[in-house]
């Protein structure tokens, strides 16, 4: 499905109910901006919230909901400055936040799961991390690094194995929209991916989908020959 310059409230404007629903019930200072000519915006107060509800700390936000919305992130600033822009703290250099790796939103924000999904996840642990931070602590649920360090981690860390090669195998077969399973498993073991990793490659498919893979393989240089052409008969 390429992608599209019209606003996603527009393709699917039952969504816009939705999302303000969610805002109504569990963010009430929060607030869906609908303009014409520009990207729809959630602004307003985020509040830091403990485990029993009681509001720890609060931040103004804005968070842009791109044209292609829910299929690509959405895009968040912290607006009154009180986060550095810079790396150690999560922020890139033009002031966006890292909330989430995109590797891993299939895990913590899979494409179609509600708006407060993102907002009760991963962007509540962004916000509360920072204030962990603010106050000496340190970050509370780990840390992916930046850029293609943190994508090479979070797939050495998905296939369990620190080998280049099958990393590289894995995410060749991930880009591929059908897996099959006469193809030589990219673990390595010499196997027929039906005899060896069918029922893990089915698992990372769920957390990765192919669009994923693909941009993750661009990002860190990777090729190798097609998996396909690899496979062998027992």
């Amino acid at each position: 499905m390429p992608l599209t310059s019209e606003q996603w409230y527009r393709r699917d404007p039952k969504s816009v109910g939705e999302i303000e629903a969610d805002l109504r019930t569990g963010y009430p200072n929060l607030h869906l901006y609908l303009t014409d000519g520009a990207d729809a915006e959630v602004r307003g107060t985020f509040p830091v919230r403990s485990s029993a509800g009681r509001e720890l700390d609060a931040y103004q936000i804005a968070i842009r909901l791109p044209p292609n919305f829910p299929r690509t992130l959405p895009e968040v600033r912290e607006t009154r400055g009180r986060i550095p822009w810079h790396a150690d703290y999560h922020v890139n250099a033009d002031g966006t936040c890292c909330v989430l790796l995109p590797e891993d939103r299939g895990r913590c924000f899979p494409e179609g799961a509600p708006f407060k999904r993102y907002l009760d996840g991963p962007l509540h642990n962004f916000f509360l991390g920072q204030s962990l931070v603010a106050l000496g602590e340190r970050w509370p649920f780990g840390e992916w690094g930046h850029g293609k360090e943190g994508v090479c981690q979070f797939y050495r860390d998905l296939f369990k194995t620190d080998d280049p090669g099958t990393i590289v195998r894995f995410l060749e077969v991930l880009t591929k929209r059908n897996a099959k399973p006469q193809w030589q498993c990219p673990c390595g073991s010499g196997k027929k991916i039906r005899k060896c990793c069918e029922s893990k490659i089915t698992e990372f498919r769920r957390l990765v989908p192919p669009a994923i893979a693909r941009k993750s393989a661009e990002q860190l240089g990777l090729r190798s020959a097609p998996v396909a052409s690899q496979a062998r008969e027992e």
